[in-house]
């Protein structure tokens, strides 16, 4: 029987609760021949669909509320919070949103490249959109590595992440585990396709090489091997001088960036969010989850809540409930002025890359690749003086990183992976993770529980691949 192309704009066929129900039921949408891509207009089409895949709802809280409760800024997701995650609920959702993002991204690649040149008004159109689709399933491979992989162990490691290149079928929904090596090979390559592709950048809502280039030099930035920060520095670099001519700017303000939101020429990528204005009966993550669950936690409070941008990024948000004016401090960033008839909400988007994260990694390269601490400092007291901070100077490695941790956690909180991620990479005196510092000596660390465990929908059935190690005891 002649295999069918499936294109999961909403269920992936991996989620799935049975094997039967596997089987026997058709994904809810389907690429076929009727609706092929036939020329430019259905190709720009198709990639506007892989788009939608990183559009959900669980790419907002839940995306950046894992993260931010491993780090402990927030106790959204209270077993984040506590390192005992399980194998289903938000890490279940984000594994299906991840994997419905790539295989949106297959079937755009798999759809435009047999067309044609003659298909397009000009051959280096087919070629951007094909490196958009790249970039797209490099994203959410990069997630998937971050969350579900142990991006940290040594290259042969076997806990890399499951890789799709293909469409999902029948015949090869199930694959198993790529070594670390490798995950990071496969991400760079798909990185390095849309550099060399993808259209420079014009909108934030679209991919660019200069957002493959910021990507890949945080890969690189995270993972540390060989010369990865001098080539991660290069790349940052040539992101911001490139983005900075072709219009990204820094908003004079947090409170002008958060405001125009979607529309800030800070961003290098984001996705527009729902229209909120008059509709008062949704209460999904987007704006209700953020508004209802999402507190600082007291060692959030003592760095963030001390900090004059502090009520840049959260204040008095309404209650998102019709007709009730009650009020929540809440990130103001995410939530905005609350859910009400008449249209005070009218932005929503999450921020999954701006400038200011590049000049401060900016920053801490320079360390890591031996510039002076005056020199490392510079982008800091850059960031800095946007708000009308002082400058700042350091002595030492400790006290840059601390330094460094804090204009972090102030600029970028609960944006995406940002803050977690050096906290991690950061070390305070004692050599340790910085994380220990934030969280407290009673918080016991176990580096099995800076990733998250397989979910049950993978587990259940992926015979070809293992648990992370500390996670063997979970029931599917």
């Amino acid at each position: 029987m002649k295999t069918k192309l499936y294109l999961y704009l909403g269920v992936l066929m991996l989620s799935l609760s049975s094997c039967e129900k596997f089987i026997t039921q058709d994904p809810e949408f389907l690429l076929t021949p009727e609706v092929a891509v036939t020329d430019e207009a259905s190709a720009k089409s198709l990639l506007n669909g892989a788009y939608a895949g990183i559009s959900t709802n669980d790419w907002t809280a839940r995306f950046t509320g894992g993260f931010s409760s491993m780090l402990g800024i927030i106790n959204y997701n209270n077993s984040a919070y506590t390192f005992n995650m399980t194998a289903t609920g938000d890490n279940e959702a984000l594994w299906k949103a991840f994997y419905v993002a790539i295989n949106n991204a297959n079937a755009a690649i798999e759809g435009i490249q047999p067309l044609t040149d003659d298909k397009f008004k000009s051959a280096q159109i087919k070629a951007e959109l094909i490196g958009e689709a790249h970039g797209l399933r490099a994203f959410a491979h990069l997630y998937t590595l971050w969350y579900f992989a142990r991006w940290f162990d040594q290259p042969d490691s076997k806990y890399g992440i499951v890789y799709r290149d293909k469409l999902s079928t029948l015949e090869n929904v199930y694959q198993p585990r790529l070594d670390v090596k490798d995950s990071y090979a496969r991400i760079i390559v798909d990185l390095d396709y849309a550099i060399a592709n993808a259209p420079n950048f014009y909108n934030n809502k679209r991919f660019s090489r200069q957002l493959a280039k910021a990507l890949k030099a945080k890969l690189l930035l995270n993972r540390g091997w060989g010369n990865d920060y001098a080539d991660a520095l290069i790349l940052v670099n040539e992101v911001i001088t490139e983005s900075t001519g072709l219009g990204v700017i820094l908003e004079p303000s947090l409170s002008q960036l958060y405001q125009n939101s979607w529309d800030s020429k800070e961003l290098l990528f984001c996705r527009y969010r729902e229209k909120t204005d008059d509709v008062v009966t949704a209460y999904n993550f987007t704006y209700g989850y953020n508004y209802a669950t999402i507190t600082l936690t007291t060692q959030g409070n003592a760095i963030i809540g001390a900090d004059p941008r502090h009520v840049e990024g959260w204040g008095n948000v309404k209650s998102p409930i019709a007709g009730n004016t009650t009020t929540k401090w809440a990130p103001k960033k995410l939530c905005r002025l609350g859910r009400q008839v008449g249209g005070d909400n009218d932005k929503y988007t999450v921020y999954y890359l701006r400038l200011t994260e590049l000049y401060l990694m900016k920053a801490e390269l320079l360390q890591k690749t031996g510039a002076s601490f005056a020199q490392a400092m510079d982008p800091i007291n850059y960031v800095r003086n946007r708000s009308e901070l002082g400058s700042l100077s350091v002595g030492n490695k400790t006290d840059f990183e601390k330094v460094l941790f804090s204009e972090i956690l102030n600029e970028l909180n609960l944006e995406n992976e940002a803050d977690w991620m050096s906290s991690l990479r950061l070390k305070n005196a004692a050599g340790t993770y910085m994380l220990q510092d934030f969280r407290g000596a009673a918080t016991v660390l176990d580096q099995n529980k800076f990733i998250w465990p397989i979910p049950t929908s993978e587990m259940k059935f992926n015979k070809l691949i293992d648990q992370n190690p500390g996670y063997e005891n979970l029931n599917y």
